[in-house]
């Protein structure tokens, strides 16, 4: 898990940031560093597509989507480069459903590369769901704000990984 939780630079085809819970109908503090994130590493990238995902969780009038192309829009990110990606209510369903949309809009995702913006802690178990599921992806890590919150992240996800693993 460590040392999988650094960002890969290298061309990529499409960038998917991994929803992570609103409050309040906004990017949770995680949310938000995915999303910081993300608009870091397209600056290297071009004029690629942007896929946001996450569906609409309990008690928010909004999808995780939905906020996160408003952030990113208010961040000087065109909204033409954003794709949403609404109906997922996690990480396997995040990445499934971002592949559909890409062969729907013509994209050979045999052929492709993307990039997954998470958490540091959450990079390598991304990655796997990513193949599993035939996307061919590199992670790029947003910082998890807090000592307290990366600990309990990390020891959460381990937990996480292994029922992943013996999946």
């Amino acid at each position: 898990m460590i040392s999988n939780s650094r960002t890969e630079y290298a061309e990529v085809d499409a960038i998917i940031v991994l929803g992570a819970g609103l409050r309040n109908n906004v990017p949770s503090l995680i949310l938000a560093s995915r999303l910081n994130a993300a608009i870091e590493y397209s600056k290297t990238q071009g004029d690629i597509p942007i896929i946001v995902t996450g569906g609409l969780g309990q008690g928010e009038i909004i999808t995780e989507a939905e906020a996160m192309s408003r952030y990113l829009i208010e961040r000087g990110v065109d909204e033409n480069r954003i794709i949403k990606e609404d109906a997922s209510t996690n990480t396997r369903e995040n990445l499934a459903f971002s592949k559909t949309i890409m062969e729907e809009l013509g994209m050979d995702t045999d052929n492709i590369t993307v990039a997954i913006v998470s958490n540091e802690f959450h990079l390598f178990r991304a990655k796997i769901i990513a193949e599993k599921v035939g996307l061919d992806a590199l992670g790029v890590a947003a910082e998890t704000p807090g000592l307290h919150r990366k600990i309990l992240y990390y020891f959460r996800e381990a937990f996480a990984l292994t029922a992943e693993l013996l999946r």
